[in-house]
């Protein structure tokens, strides 16, 4: 039997959660998932229309992001921008839909809304509630950083 899923909506149509138990029940609400969790990266057969992004990131908050990963982000965050643009419902999600899914989530919204990183961060931190999401210091200070980037 499948488990409730653990996410909240971020905007309309992105929302941020945990690793949906089993992986394949998080396709029943979204048609994008993004797969955070370098420990649950899942083989999946995907619905028709479906569509799946495996970004397996490491959470060790004593590491900063290492530059290859950071582009890894960037493209990532894009390519779902594109998706949330045309109307699909978007899940980021990591082991307990906190830090790895929330950089991505972020990312996204400065992406698609040319928030500032303060405002996605703060965003996220609102919305996930009760979760303690972006807690990861490395995380926040390279969301902070890319200011440059998202502009």
């Amino acid at each position: 039997m499948a488990k409730k899923l653990d996410y909240h909506w971020i905007v309309p149509g992105l929302a941020q959660g945990a690793y949906p138990d089993p992986p394949q029940a998080a396709f029943e609400v979204f048609d994008v998932v993004a797969f955070m969790a370098e420990e649950l990266q899942p083989r999946i057969q995907l619905p028709r229309g479906k569509f799946v992004f495996k970004l397996p990131l490491d959470d060790d908050v004593y590491r900063p992001v290492p530059p290859a990963v950071g582009q890894a982000l960037h493209q990532t965050a894009a390519a779902i921008s594109t998706y949330l643009a045309a109307g699909h419902h978007v899940l980021s999600t990591c082991a307990q839909g906190r830090n790895r899914s929330g950089i991505l989530t972020a990312l996204i919204l400065m992406h698609t809304y040319r928030m500032t990183p303060e405002q996605a961060i703060k965003l996220v931190q609102q919305n996930r509630r009760g979760h303690d999401a972006l807690a990861n210091t490395m995380f926040t200070q390279w969301l902070l950083a890319q200011r440059r980037r998202s502009r």
